[in-house]
């Protein structure tokens, strides 16, 4: 994840789990999505949008985030004298393409997280962004394998993060807390934020940090000997791999159920 003071963040999948090919960010596609937003907003041409949208459920949330982001930025550049014209146009354009997605998407998600974005007052803005520290600090714990404190930290960005209705943030906050925890054995606790986190990237149309949970689901019921919750869990996952091209996940995922079923005859 970039520094705190650029946070852009992209849908990031499980620190232990290698993201498949098929997942990758695409940068040009998603400069793509960018501009015919813009220029969708511009023209007022709300059907193109809702069109845009259902063909690229996957990108809303990036696209509108970048808005959003920006906005902040702005505030950020010069506190006590923000340029109050371009933070309104940048989060009108965000509330706009968030209306719409909660109406063709069914998840109200988009429209909760775009105006709570836009309602933060000044201290609400600095622990938005105390949040994404806590969840570059949580990365950077567990990747020296301190769990206990990525845990911690994990724990402090989302409580951060569900106050202020930054949805994404909470299901970071979740998704590092629930690793950190099945890593250091506590499973039950685990797979509660696990399970949170997928739920929230679901909603959020963040495939590959979905999936990234689910594969840290899977692994947890294992763990933890929930046989007919790892078997479903698993299920899922070969079928999101399945459709993302992920073979070496659909292969892994196979070997998985068939232990699965394994154990479930005994």
């Amino acid at each position: 994840m970039p520094a705190p003071t650029v946070l852009h963040r992209l849908p990031i999948l499980a620190l232990l789990l290698t993201v498949p090919l098929a997942l990758a960010p695409t940068t040009s596609a998603q400069e793509d999505v960018t501009a015919a937003y813009q220029r969708l907003h511009a023209a007022e041409d709300a059907d193109g949008l809702a069109e845009l949208w259902a063909a690229n459920p996957e990108r809303i949330l990036v696209t509108i985030d970048a808005d959003l982001e920006g906005s902040l930025a702005a505030w950020e550049a010069d506190p006590d004298a923000p340029d109050a014209e371009a933070i309104a146009g940048l989060q009108a354009r965000a509330l706009w393409g968030a209306r719409i997605a909660s109406e063709v998407t069914g998840r109200p998600i988009f429209r909760d997280y775009a105006s709570a974005f836009i309602g933060w007052n000044q201290e609400q803005k600095r622990d938005f962004r105390a949040g994404q520290a806590a969840y570059g600090a949580a990365r950077q714990a567990f990747g020296r394998q301190d769990v206990a404190t990525a845990a911690a930290k994990g724990r402090e960005c989302r409580g951060l993060a569900l106050p202020l209705g930054d949805w994404w943030g909470a299901a970071m906050g979740y998704s590092i807390e629930g690793q950190a925890l099945v890593a250091g054995g506590e499973t039950a606790d685990g797979l509660a934020a696990l399970g949170q986190a997928r739920l929230i990237y679901q909603q959020l149309g963040l495939t590959g940090s979905e999936y990234g949970c689910l594969r840290g689901l899977v692994e947890g019921c294992v763990a933890a000997e929930h046989w007919t919750r790892a078997r479903e869990a698993a299920t899922e996952a070969l079928a999101m791999a399945r459709a993302l091209g992920d073979e070496d996940g659909a292969g892994a995922f196979e070997t998985r159920l068939e232990e699965i079923d394994a154990a479930l005859e005994r």
